[in-house]
């Protein structure tokens, strides 16, 4: 902690504003320029980060569920606890039937807590706190809500069930019920994608503001500035985890709203 601000001072300001301000800058440069039918796809160190993260997921929740053993190491340890944590904390929150899903909302926990986390590294992206990619997120759950609604209820059951019986003044009420379950559907993916996006983007931005100081007012403010980004940054972690949390569970229970919504 003492050597953080003596560092800070041997930088020049214009440093300082190139390693502050112009993180979301730098991960859209291309490493690797790539286009298909003259959409963008090249590789950049958003891509990277997205890459690992998936390599994450798949090295814990799939490699890891085929090489048990008797006498379990650390690495065992980690995939049956992060295993047990998706089967009692995810999986089957409205019916048992729903936790047939859990291991996909346990891989999108894993895989979005690994960006939240790696986003916090110096020198990484903070993928999870653009708008673009958490909204991708969310639309993937919007669909698959959707999917697994009429796969289990049929086309005309789930739609059905989208407006409440006994209503009264049914040539009114019915069509206005209708649009309004609609507009509470497709906010679903909205909300969630722009949650996690928010609280991520809140995170990096405040400890930015902090760690600006040292901009304005001199480096002499690292003594101050530092220490409370420090406590921030640790701050941050539990958001990371919560965050990767409550997308994970709110995609577990739209899900599974939607299959039993017939039997509400």
């Amino acid at each position: 902690m003492i050597g953080i601000p003596a560092l800070l001072q041997q930088m020049s300001q214009e440093d300082l504003r190139t390693e502050i301000i112009h993180t979301w800058e730098a991960g859209q440069h291309a490493y690797v320029p790539l286009s298909l039918f003259g959409i963008d796809i090249s590789i950049t160190k958003a891509v990277v980060f997205l890459f690992i993260s998936a390599a994450v997921t798949f090295l814990i929740l799939f490699i890891g569920s085929r090489m048990l053993k008797d006498r379990p190491g650390a690495y065992q340890v980690i995939v049956e606890e992060t295993y047990g944590f998706g089967r009692n904390h995810l999986g089957g929150q409205v019916g048992e039937e729903g936790r047939k899903w859990f291991p996909y909302t346990l891989s999108l926990f894993v895989f979005v807590l690994t960006l939240n986390l790696l986003g916090l590294i110096p020198g990484s992206f903070p993928v999870t706190s653009s708008i673009s990619f958490t909204l991708v997120l969310a639309l993937l759950t919007f669909f698959l809500t959707q999917f697994e609604g009429v796969r289990r209820n049929g086309a005309w059951g789930y739609f059905k069930s989208l407006v409440p019986p006994g209503l009264p003044f049914k040539p009114i009420m019915v069509p206005f019920m209708f649009f309004i379950e609609l507009v509470q559907e497709f906010s679903k993916p909205l909300t969630l994608g722009v949650r996690l996006y928010a609280n991520m983007l809140a995170g990096h931005l405040i400890i930015f503001v902090f760690l600006s100081f040292i901009l304005y007012f001199g480096t002499y403010m690292a003594v101050i500035s530092v220490p409370v980004a420090v406590v921030l940054f640790a701050f941050e972690i539990f958001v990371a985890v919560l965050q990767a949390y409550i997308f994970a569970i709110l995609t577990q229970v739209y899900i599974e709203l939607a299959m039993f919504r017939e039997d509400q």
